[in-house]
């Protein structure tokens, strides 16, 4: 039975990922930091109610568990739709383009297959943004000891984000559909300002606490 890449051990997916396949590339491995982040966020809330640490009562420790949980496993399965999005794309490029009739659907397959990856990365972005203000919150709430846990998982989302914009930027590039680009640039700047305020306001938070 074959793996999701997900599922691979660290070892063989590095090998695919540093392989001359394009696939799992840069949008697959953002997706995998956003999942990575939203561990160590919940380690670190696991931590805190080992601990008995901090102020907030049980109920809200387990709910913000289970939601980095389920944004962990949300992104886990973006690691290969990612992947499957830009195959999608190099399969409608591959179609025949002899005819006029084969030109033109071509052209709709390749557009649509441009469309699906280029919702896949905005996904992840969206999912890696509600990570970090999950592990934002436990840098400023979360057992002190784990603080920088906290932010090396608000570090990594922060990567999801940004580098899931990046395959959002460049497929939109590949759309003549203007409206559609104009919204998801609008999305996309709106996520990339989220992000990198979370960062800020997290990565001052934590030299606070570190230093005491």
């Amino acid at each position: 039975m074959e793996h999701t890449l997900a599922e691979l051990p660290l070892r063989a997916l590095e090998a695919r990922v540093a392989s001359v396949d394009p696939t799992p590339g840069g949008g697959s491995i953002s997706a995998l930091a956003g999942s990575l982040g939203a561990a160590l966020g919940a380690m670190v809330w696991r931590l805190t109610q080992a601990k008995a640490a901090g102020d907030l009562p049980e109920e809200r420790l387990d709910e913000l568990v289970a939601a980095l949980e389920d944004l962990g496993a949300s992104l886990r399965d973006k690691v290969d739709e990612d992947s499957a999005s830009y195959d999608g794309v190099l399969a409608a490029m591959r179609l025949p383009k002899g005819s006029e009739e084969e030109k033109s659907a071509r052209a709709a397959a390749v557009t649509a297959a441009t469309r699906v990856a280029t919702e896949v990365p905005l996904q992840t972005a969206r999912l890696c943004a509600e990570v970090m203000d999950c592990c934002l919150t436990a840098v400023r709430l979360g057992h002190g000891g784990a603080v920088t846990d906290a932010g090396v998982g608000l570090l990594m989302a922060f990567a999801g984000v940004k580098g899931a914009l990046y395959n959002v930027e460049i497929n939109l590039n590949g759309l003549a559909d203007e409206g559609y680009a104009a919204a998801t640039r609008s999305e996309a700047v709106s996520l990339r300002v989220r992000a990198e305020d979370a960062l800020r306001a997290g990565d001052a938070v934590v030299r606070e606490r570190i230093v005491g």
